[in-house]
C-alpha cells in the first residue's frame, strides 16, 4: 500500500501535522553515522547537539599545527587521543539519538502550541436513561454474584442439567461420567439425550 498519505501535511494543529513535524526534526541514524566519519571537525556531535563538539575541530587544528611545526610525536599523540574519543563516541551514537528524539517528542507534545481539549470538554459522560440502565445492570450483576458465594445458593438457579441455554452446567465429575457412558454406549444410542442431562 502506498504511504504517500503519511507525507500529506494537512496544515492543521492536530496529531497528524505534529507527527510530520517530528519526523522532519528527529535525528536519523544513517545521517548520524555518516557525520561521525567527519569526526575531526566534530560533525556528529554538532548534529546530535552534544557538548564539547567544538573540541574536535580545535584538536584537529592542534594536530595540523604540531605537524607543521615539526613536532611529529606530539601530533601523533594528539591524533591518537582524538581517534580514541571518536571511537568512544561511535559506541554512544545510538544512545544519543534515542535521548535526543525522546526529548524532542516531549518538547513537541507538551509545547504551548499543542492543541488542548475543547472548552467545557468533560470526556465521555453517561447521562439520563443510559446511566440508569447501566446502574440496573450493575445491581443485577452484583446480586447474582452475591448469591454465588459459598453457603448462599443462587436464587432462581436452573435445576435442569445440560448444555442448552437456561440449563445448569454439568459438574466435572458428571461430564466425566457422561463421556465414559458415551464411549461404552453403542453408536445407535449416541444420538439420544444422555441420562445425566435429564437429572434434576
Amino acid at each position: 500500500m502506498p504511504k504517500a498519505w503519511e507525507k500529506l501535511d494537512l496544515q492543521g494543529a492536530g496529531v497528524q501535522s505534529l507527527q510530520i513535524r517530528l519526523q522532519k526534526l528527529q535525528k536519523k541514524s544513517l545521517r548520524s553515522y555518516l557525520y561521525w566519519c567527519l569526526f575531526p571537525v566534530g560533525a556528529h556531535r554538532f548534529y546530535l547537539e552534544q557538548p564539547w563538539a567544538w573540541a574536535f575541530p580545535l584538536a584537529s587544528a592542534g594536530v595540523i599545527m604540531l605537524a607543521f611545526l615539526g613536532l611529529i610525536w606530539g601530533a601523533i599523540g594528539l591524533a591518537v587521543v582524538l581517534c580514541a574519543v571518536a571511537l568512544r563516541d561511535l559506541s554512544r551514537v545510538s544512545l544519543w539519538i534515542s535521548v535526543n528524539n525522546k526529548e524532542l517528542r516531549k518538547a513537541s507534545w507538551f509545547a504551548q502550541q499543542t492543541p488542548a481539549a475543547p472548552p467545557n470538554h468533560q470526556g465521555r459522560v453517561n447521562t439520563g436513561e443510559q446511566l440508569a440502565q447501566w446502574q440496573r445492570e450493575l445491581q443485577d450483576y452484583t446480586q447474582a454474584k452475591e448469591g454465588e458465594r459459598v453457603g448462599h445458593p443462587a436464587t432462581n438457579a436452573p435445576t435442569q442439567k445440560g448444555f442448552a441455554p437456561g440449563q445448569r452446567r454439568l459438574s466435572f465429575a458428571e461430564q466425566e461420567r457422561l463421556l465414559a457412558a458415551m464411549t461404552k454406549a453403542p453408536k445407535s444410542v449416541l444420538g439420544q439425550e444422555p441420562a445425566d442431562s435429564a437429572k434434576k
